[in-house]
């Protein structure tokens, strides 16, 4: 088979979040650019204050998207859902908080008149247990593996295991209170860094190790959760060592410096997707900026000039904004093309959260006790989901033609199915593309039994808008497939194959039509199914899998630009199922499934693991064989 497109031409289009860097796929017509693929983003809009505790001064999400915020009165809890305050009495001042989860946050309190400290947990706005820390204890981080808790008291650091009763147990060493915990959970290490020193623990032994960088200073330390990687700041002093460095750390804990500059360098965070790594940076001047660092290149990408220092940064690593909270208000919002905007907030911002999955911003203000939410101006649609409540959904047509929505509930479960249609017994082909018109909502595309291909766009309350034609002479095509943005250019494209095997890429230009088809392989009659699995091996750019007659499945990596990686084995003995296809994330991880029905009708559910090993399925149905489409 050859995968690799034959007689296209190619450009010079970048596609920024890529991993590579490779030409894009030539088009003809005019091109309007994505907000993810270099024009600049629209200004996150500040929604709304929500008035908090006294003195907020740090703040975590948790997965069910519950707010807890550490205050002066105690812990204040925002519903997610009535996005109201709860401020829950925790027997001191919250100092630190971190959450695990779904929704249980563990809080650190520094006990009253004098009193050792202690974690409190919290779960909605209920404490549900209390463990003693050591004295004044502050940062609480969690390892997201292993579930241990570890808090930072005055000179040391208290791990807790959940797994055993909650169980505590110290280790000694600082001569003050460490501010900054970072977790690696893929090697199960905690790096604390603390002046001149950084002290290294190991997750499973509790054993430590010191190492001291002489006239630099461990400012800072922040987790690519997607590659693994560990990134360090060392901050020089004007006057004995000018140079700070940014350093990619290995597995001896020894940091090779990736960019060095006069500056002082202090709070790092990193874009897990892109890789970008964005450290604060203070000049001799006092004048405050965020360095852009590409560790690939061990370069400078931009310097993006502040208005006042920051007190804080997090970056959401599915939109590519970083967030900066500044120190005479406001946040400055960095986006993929890295341009800043600073988005009002309250008095005093100290610390910000990122809700990832819904890209809801959370700043608490120390000065106006109160957190500051801003929604993001342009949230991306996800696929299939065709109710509008942010899960992935499966659309299935009966023997009588009616067309049945199954609505996911985000956890690889079910939710009341409805018909939302009848009469599609007349299609001969039905694929779910995302958003192919534009609007921000999920859409199918249908061919009939004249090869004439309908749009028919989601309204996101599990209805449609009325059908427009995208096209005709379809009837030619044997198998057709939504394969998401396949070239690069940050719209969702469709994948069709001929009858002599000739795989084409039909590019959609975001508005519901198509761009200038490109061939993109041949040789495919031998696949009996080619479906799109959307980013499958998380590397930034949409893959499609096909499974051949004798029943492997394999998965053809794109390259973000139209063209192909080498192929993957992803399996054997696919034969035995009778229907294969790509929902999107139905098990709620943020990585792409798929979802197979086999000979006796139960469907199975193999959810993405965003790396080359193939997931182990699970059944999630039975008595699908009566469907006759399911997409």
């Amino acid at each position: 088979m050859n995968s690799v497109a034959s007689g296209s031409s190619v450009s010079g289009l970048k596609k920024t979040g890529r991993k590579r860097s490779t030409a894009a796929l030539a088009v003809v017509g005019a091109l309007a650019v994505s907000l993810l693929v270099g024009s600049p983003a629209v200004a996150d809009s500040t929604s709304f204050d929500i008035a908090v505790g006294t003195a907020p001064h740090d703040i975590a999400v948790a997965g069910n998207g519950d707010v807890y915020v550490a205050t002066d009165s105690g812990v204040s809890v925002i519903d997610a859902d009535t996005r109201k305050a709860t401020t829950v009495d925790v027997g001191g001042i919250a100092q630190g908080v971190a959450t695990q989860g779904s929704g249980r946050a563990y809080v650190s309190v520094a006990g009253k008149a004098g009193a050792n400290g202690s974690v409190v947990i919290v779960d909605g706005a209920t404490v549900v247990g209390r463990v003693k820390t050591g004295p004044d204890p502050r940062a609480v981080a969690v390892n997201e593996v292993t579930w241990k808790v570890y808090v930072a008291y005055s000179n040391g650091i208290t791990v807790i295991d959940p797994w055993a009763g909650h169980s505590a147990v110290d280790i000694p060493y600082y001569n003050s209170t460490p501010r900054r915990m970072v977790i690696d959970a893929s090697r199960n290490k905690v790096f604390v860094p603390i002046g001149g020193v950084l002290t290294v623990i190991d997750g499973q032994t509790n054993d430590k190790t010191v190492y001291v960088f002489g006239a630099g200073n461990a400012v800072d330390h922040a987790v690519n959760t997607r590659t693994n990687e560990v990134y360090r700041t060392l901050a020089g002093s004007f006057i004995d060592s000018p140079q700070s460095q940014v350093g990619l750390v290995d597995e001896s804990n020894h940091a090779s410096n990736l960019y060095q500059a006069n500056d002082t360098f202090g709070k790092v965070a990193v874009d897990s997707w892109t890789g970008t790594v964005y450290v604060e940076s203070l000049g001799a001047t006092g004048n405050s900026s965020v360095v852009l660092v590409n560790p690939p290149t061990r370069s400078k990408i931009a310097q993006i000039s502040l208005p006042s220092q920051p007190t804080s940064l997090a970056v959401d690593s599915t939109r590519h904004r970083t967030y900066a909270t500044l120190s005479r208000g406001g946040v400055s919002v960095i986006d993929s093309s890295n341009t800043s905007v600073v988005v009002r907030t309250g008095a005093q911002p100290v610390a910000v959260a990122v809700h990832e999955y819904t890209g809801t911003t959370y700043v608490a203000n120390s000065g106006s006790a109160s957190v500051t939410v801003i929604q993001p101006a342009d949230p991306q649609p996800v696929k299939n989901d065709f109710n509008g409540d942010r899960n992935a959904d499966v659309l299935a047509r009966d023997g009588s033609g009616a067309l049945w929505l199954y609505p996911g509930d985000g956890a690889a479960g079910w939710l009341d199915r409805r018909q939302v249609g009848q009469g599609w017994n007349i299609m001969t082909a039905l694929l779910a593309p995302g958003d192919f018109n534009g609007d921000g909502k999920s859409d199918i595309l249908a061919r009939d039994n004249t090869g004439v291909l309908w749009l028919y766009g989601g309204n996101g309350a599990a209805g449609w808008l009325p059908r427009v034609q995208a096209g005709q002479g379809w009837n030619g095509m044997t198998s057709i497939t939504g394969v998401g943005d396949f070239s690069g250019d940050g719209y969702p494209d469709v994948a069709a194959r001929d009858s002599s095997g000739v795989l084409w890429l039909y590019p959609g230009n975001g508005k519901g039509g198509w761009l200038t088809r490109v061939q993109i392989g041949s040789g495919w009659s031998g696949m009996t199914d080619i479906l799109g699995v959307g980013d499958f091996n998380t590397d930034g750019a949409s893959d499609v899998a096909a499974r051949d007659a004798s029943g492997r499945l394999w998965l053809y990596p794109g390259n973000g630009a139209g063209g192909w990686l080498p192929q993957v084995q992803y399996g054997q003995g696919w034969n035995g199922m009778t229907a294969v296809f790509g929902p999107g994330d139905f098990s709620g991880d943020r990585k792409p499934d798929v979802m197979a029905r086999d000979s006796s009708g139960a469907l199975w559910l193999f959810s993405g693991s965003g790396g080359a090993k193939w997931p182990i399925g699970s059944v999630i149905g039975q008595g699908w064989n009566g469907m006759t489409a399911i997409l």
